[in-house]
């Protein structure tokens, strides 16, 4: 198995076959504490809806100005090499906007990788699941699995905006594990709020506790990993804030199942926040003359705690002064105030325009016809993760975290389907 090579893998049936098997052992590793090789990743991201992607041919296309070769194995599954980087997997669409890399690189190489294709490619984005996001899924979680089972939960929060301007500008880095440092291990000493941690409890427990926590401590909202239980077996899921999956069971056809469910229930909340967002304009069908009247919601941000002048200030600099800001935004901000700022910017993600207020109690956004609606779940994220955990999202009047909960009512949860 050292020297295997996909390019041995001839078809969905053996790509298949061979993550089962090397799901197992990873579970046998696991039991034994100790792995002796990488676990199976999938990697989500978003891609431009169009007739470009549609096909295998295009959707190449897409990935061949970053350097990555797609090698077709049928009418939806390809297989990922890098020029640089060598063999990474194999890719598969799992919606109209979504596809799927399987890999068993490295986490820590199949994340730096990731990052540099999503950041050079601006038809490309993670799949990005808030807090709010989580928050919705873990209750179906709760619904469908027994309350013995042991659930995981991973909040994160780093409020790189209090902080000096340099540290500001680190890359982010995601971890398989969340682990506590030792006293030997060096680490800078910087005062500023930063939570990082790891529950895991029986489903049922942290179902009665959760909540009550988290009006107690708010970066308990910043969840930025959740695992699904393996209806099959021991271990399950493990679905990240950024789109990356890890398989911690020993079924890899268990683990598609549930990219399935979540993507759909990902698509779903993709339609309709464009759906109400978007901002456009038609014509009236009142009287000759009449102004033509404004369609769609602003996407509103409430900051649970108001920011301080400094973290403000901080927080403009670095998403519109950096060019590989944490948001992916860019613009020239206009200082209305101490604490506000107007932005006519655009997204790096195809290159669309948009209009921000941002102020210390929370930020507007308006999203004109056609800008992509991860956007909007990427601006939420990364304000749960990086401003405020309890920030509460609304698009128009109607919570963010409504949307989520109607997306996930329409699909059903079907853990044997194939």
């Amino acid at each position: 198995m050292t020297n295997f090579s996909l390019r041995e893998i001839q078809s969905r049936y053996q790509m298949i076959r061979y993550f089962d098997g090397y799901s197992a052992e990873r579970v046998e590793d696991l039991d034994e504490r100790k792995l002796k090789r990488p676990l199976v990743k999938t990697q989500l991201m978003e891609i431009l809806d169009g007739e470009r992607t549609r096909t295998l041919e295009g959707l190449a296309s897409l990935f061949t100005s970053s350097g990555v070769k797609l090698q077709p194995i049928d009418d939806a599954l390809l297989m990922v090499s890098d020029s640089e980087a060598g063999e990474i997997g194999f890719m598969e669409r799992l919606g109209s906007r979504v596809v799927a890399i399987y890999s068993v690189r490295k986490s820590e190489d199949l994340n730096k990788w990731s990052r540099r294709l999503v950041y050079s490619n601006p038809e490309l984005d993670y799949v990005w699941l808030s807090g709010l996001t989580f928050d919705v899924l873990w209750q179906v979680v709760g619904k469908l699995s027994k309350p013995h089972r042991y659930g995981r939960l991973v909040f994160t929060h780093d409020s790189i905006f209090d902080i000096d301007a340099q540290l500001g500008e680190t890359e982010e880095t995601e971890q398989e594990m969340v682990d506590s440092p030792s006293e030997d291990d060096v680490e800078q000493i910087v005062e500023k709020r930063e939570t990082s941690f790891r529950l895991t409890d029986r489903i049922g427990i942290i179902q009665q506790k959760l909540h009550q926590l988290q009006e107690l401590y708010s970066p308990l909202y910043a969840i930025s990993q959740m695992r699904f239980p393996s209806p099959v077996g021991r271990g399950g899921h493990d679905f990240y804030d950024n789109g990356k999956v890890t398989n911690r069971s020993q079924s890899f056809r268990d683990h598609r199942n549930h990219l399935l469910f979540v993507v759909r229930i990902y698509e779903h909340l993709l339609k309709s926040t464009e759906q109400r967002a978007w901002y456009s304009i038609q014509e009236s069908v009142g009287i000759p003359g009449q102004f033509r009247k404004i369609v769609g919601s602003p996407v509103v941000i409430r900051f649970r705690e108001q920011l301080t002048p400094k973290v403000f200030d901080q927080w403009a600099a670095a998403t519109f002064e950096r060019k590989n800001n944490k948001f992916r935004l860019w613009g020239h901000p206009i200082r209305l105030g101490p604490t506000k700022v107007h932005v006519y910017g655009v997204d790096r993600h195809l290159w669309q325009p948009l209009f921000l207020e941002l102020t210390a109690k929370g930020c507007i956004a308006i999203i004109p016809n056609g800008t992509c609606g991860n956007t909007v779940h990427r601006l939420v994220t990364n304000v749960q993760r990086y401003l405020d955990p309890g920030a509460h999202a609304f698009l128009g009047d109607i919570p963010y975290k409504t949307l989520v909960e109607q997306s996930a009512q329409l699909v059903p949860y079907e853990p044997n389907a194939e």
